[in-house]
């Protein structure tokens, strides 16, 4: 059974990132995409292989062959989509966040409940073949109990700012979730706390932010608690163009060192193949990966879900938790305190 998707938003990321994944996902039938410009829409669908091009969503949602939209617009227009998809009886996969507050994403998991529709949220670093892998060495107890885990993700200025540096919708506080705390930040802690299979409990954090009401930060630390007694360091950024993206966990039998992940971040001239290296008694041993087509097993893995067979990689439950841990983070950088995850959730 083929699933009809509808992809919203046509712009660097989806043109980029999704669709060149959604061509190779099985299952999915490209039947739209919406822009609001109807010229740029239809050449992008002509281009990218969809059947039509609407200039709305309103349009797209009374198609009958459409079942499910991609969202790959602003922030701030997540919820309410999500919202508008579930009184149409469509199912919605949203990239990340699932909102920009607590409240708009209850009111989206809320109609999706009422209308009997899936929504899921697209924290695509989970399908990473080499994040799959270290997640099962430390379930399996290669490493022991995990102490310590560390991760950095930048994001490198030509693939786009974060405000106020950058431009277009980046700059309106009514459209995006913060800086690169929410931008890519998010990515860090929930791909640390997936692969360790623990919950984030407490957070502390500092930004380079200059104003505490309307985060601009190109720099966030954060440090965590999470469930099992681990600890973990996250840090983001878009300041150091030529650094790294470091993975390390540390347990007491062993260590884990993931080089190149995020393969989707890579610049020009890097290496985009993921490594994984196992510490223990045993010696060393080193794992190499083909860069994961993730968008591409985020969908399918939706369009299994819609039909029965499961749930989506990451529910609406974990994207509006994933938010209430990034609201915990602006309040510790605004009250200098460690803060309970537990303080943002209902």
């Amino acid at each position: 059974m083929s699933i009809g998707w509808v992809l919203l938003g046509a712009g660097r990321h989806a043109e980029r990132n999704v669709v060149p994944q959604f061509k190779n996902a099985s299952g999915a039938k490209r039947v739209a995409v919406v822009s609001r410009d109807r010229a740029r829409g239809e050449a992008f669908a002509q281009k990218h292989g969809f059947a039509r091009a609407y200039a709305s969503l309103q349009e797209a949602l009374r198609d009958p062959e459409v079942d499910a939209l991609y969202d790959a617009t602003p922030d701030g227009l997540h919820a309410g989509h999500a919202i508008e998809a579930a009184k149409a009886g469509k199912h919605s996969l949203i990239d990340k966040p699932l909102a920009i507050s607590l409240r708009e994403g209850e009111q989206a998991i809320e109609a999706c409940r009422q209308h009997g529709v899936k929504l899921g949220v697209v924290f695509n670093q989970r399908h990473e073949a080499v994040h799959r892998q270290a997640r099962s060495l430390v379930l399996a107890g290669e490493i022991g109990e995990v102490v310590l885990a560390r991760v950095q993700v930048l994001l490198r200025p030509a693939q786009g700012t974060p405000a106020p540096y950058g431009g277009n919708w980046r700059t309106d506080p009514k459209m995006r979730s913060g800086g690169v705390l929410m931008s890519i930040g998010d990515h860090a802690y929930d791909t640390l706390a997936y692969l360790i299979g623990q919950d984030i409990e407490e957070v502390c954090a500092f930004t380079d932010a200059t104003r505490a009401d309307a985060p601009n930060e190109r720099m966030a630390a954060m440090m965590l608690k999470l469930s099992g007694g681990a600890a973990g360091h996250a840090v983001s950024t878009s300041k150091t163009p030529f650094a790294l993206r470091p993975f390390e966990i540390h347990g007491t039998k062993g260590s884990l060192i993931l080089t190149n992940t995020y393969t989707y971040l890579s610049g020009a001239g890097e290496d985009p193949r993921p490594s994984l290296e196992l510490l223990n008694e045993r010696g060393s041993s080193v794992q190499h990966f083909a860069p994961t087509e993730c968008f591409r097993l985020e969908i399918e893995q939706f369009n299994r879900a819609i039909q029965g067979e499961g749930e989506p990689m990451t529910s609406a439950r974990e994207g509006l938790r994933a938010l209430a841990i990034a609201e915990a983070m602006y309040e510790s950088v605004r009250g200098g305190r460690v803060v309970k995850v537990a303080e943002f959730l209902r």
